[in-house]
């Protein structure tokens, strides 16, 4: 049998293991690079949906100046009505998570002068503040746009985490398994020298009975011929090594000059064990735990969530409204006079005052209105709403029904990867127990050739079947570790296996 490690003597070169090359490539890879970009921009749409839920402080400053024809004296001297308003507004306005409600409040102030020679207050403050919250009662009370959105856009940012670990871990296997190729490339390279050890061996044997005059010179022709052909299989195995070698560092690599083109390595492992009892077993984790189908999940919850808005749209608007509202009156006294015995004309004396005595009404809830409203809105058919409703639960469908099919094709996936597992040490065993056999014929048909007892055409059928048996054994291992590592992605064992954390 080829010893395993035989390759792993080269002078200068690193260590590799398999851990390692997949570490290097999550730190280099480009494409993880581009897949956490995606995953940071799910988590910007996030931010910016729970910003509906930010409270909004407006500011307002207005100035008017008015000049209007009066008729009668009563309006204005001189047949004319002047004001001045000055408009100063505060506004507060606040969407609430719970049931849709949401509350604005007003703050307002006005500084009137006026020309109108019966005012009693000139000029004179009016304040106003007002407190509104609306509640729905129907639409919009188990969700609407806002509380949608949000719900959406929190599937879609997991989705996008569970995107960028199935990427990682689709990474992750392929490096395992360009690994495991590079590795059975580095033993092919031994394969195919040992062929040449024993090529040469023959020749040396085969030149010895020639000059000994046992054998003819053309049975010199016939063990040149074999090594020749030995020497060019393993001209081929050393150049796919190094091919296998440069595949490798291509997952590793930043860019086209990274250093890391020219680093020399060896591997550490050449198998790995994979514990598993059963393709069930493997199974189950697989549904359980692959990002690929938690992403779909994810997926379909959105989905869920804009057809429960697309239900709501359905739905007559029933709202209820409650609002007070608070006012305040102040100004300087413009006196009046008695319009007749008992009876004055001039301004209330709480009123007489500055912007100061208005605000101060409105602390000491003197002038206040509560008011509550019920408004109806009954939409005649509502097609509109009706066909978003029936599109989004088509949709909803669609997306349930691809999420089934991705368990059904993990399944299938875990299911094949075992079979392939459990066919390749099925390989092994025989490769390695053909092998054993094919060493021990072509050593004992040397010692018979060496002796005389045999001839060079018997010699060389050996030698190829040496030859094939170990190509064979090769292959059989190969095929083993890239059919483990082919169930442990599908499994979603791959970074357990490592001890990969996905951040």
């Amino acid at each position: 049998m080829i010893c395993p490690l035989c390759f792993v003597l080269l002078a200068g070169a690193e260590p590799l293991s398999v851990r390692e090359a997949i570490t290097l490539a999550l730190e280099r890879n480009p494409e993880i690079v581009a897949e956490r970009a995606s995953q940071e921009a799910a988590t910007g749409a996030l931010f910016a949906a729970q910003g509906a839920f930010d409270p909004v402080l407006g500011l307002r400053f207005g100035r008017r100046n008015a000049t209007t024809p009066a008729s009668s004296i009563l309006q204005g001297a001189n047949g004319r009505l002047d004001e001045r308003t000055s408009t100063q507004e505060t506004s507060f306005r606040q969407r609430l998570p719970w049931l849709g409600m949401s509350l604005l409040s007003q703050l307002e102030t006005n500084r009137v002068s006026t020309s109108n020679p019966f005012t009693s207050l000139n000029p004179y403050y009016a304040t106003l503040w007002r407190d509104t919250l609306l509640v729905p009662l129907w639409r919009g009370r188990r969700t609407d746009e806002a509380r949608t959105t949000l719900k959406v856009r929190r599937a879609n940012h997991r989705a996008a985490g569970h995107d960028f670990e199935a990427r990682v871990l689709d990474l992750a296997s392929r490096v395992e398994a360009s690994y495991w190729t590079w590795v059975a490339a580095l033993e092919g390279e031994a394969a195919a020298a040992d062929a040449v050890r024993y090529a040469r061996e023959a020749l040396a044997s085969t030149e010895r009975l020639v000059n000994a005059g046992e054998q003819a010179d053309s049975e010199l022709a016939g063990a040149r011929g074999q090594l020749r052909r030995g020497e060019e299989q393993a001209a081929q195995a050393s150049g796919a090594a190094r091919e296998a070698e440069q595949q490798l560092k291509s997952w590793l690599a930043r860019d086209g000059r990274d250093a890391v083109w020219e680093r020399v390595w060896r591997p550490v492992e050449t198998k790995l064990a994979l514990e598993a009892q059963s393709a069930s077993e493997l199974t189950a984790r697989a549904l359980a735990k692959r990002p690929d189908l938690a992403a779909a999940l994810a997926r379909l919850d959105a989905e869920k969530a804009n057809s429960q808005l697309a239900e709501e749209g359905r739905k007559p608007a029933v709202n209820l409204s409650f609002s007070r509202t608070v006012q305040g009156l102040a100004g300087r006294s413009v006196p009046q006079g008695a319009l007749f015995p008992g009876f004055t004309l001039d301004a209330p004396p709480q009123l007489v005052g500055g912007a100061g005595r208005a605000f101060d009404q409105l602390l000491r809830n003197r002038y206040a209105t509560l008011e509550a409203s019920l408004t109806v809105e009954l939409p005649w058919r509502n097609r509109e709403a009706e066909g978003r409703y029936r599109q989004q639960v088509a949709q909803e469908r669609r997306v349930e029904a691809q999420t089934r099919q991705l368990e059904v094709q993990a399944a299938l996936e875990v299911r094949r990867a075992w079979a392939s597992y459990a066919a390749a040490q099925a390989r092994i065993s025989a490769a390695s127990d053909a092998e054993s056999a094919s060493r021990e014929r072509l050593e004992s048909e040397l010692r018979l050739y060496r002796e005389g007892q045999s001839n060079n055409l018997s010699l060389n059928v050996r030698q190829s079947e040496r030859t094939v048996s170990l190509q064979a054994l090769v292959e059989a291992r190969r095929a083993a570790n890239l059919a483990s590592a082919e169930l442990r992605r599908a499994a979603a064992l791959t970074l357990e296996t490592f001890s990969i954390t996905v951040e």
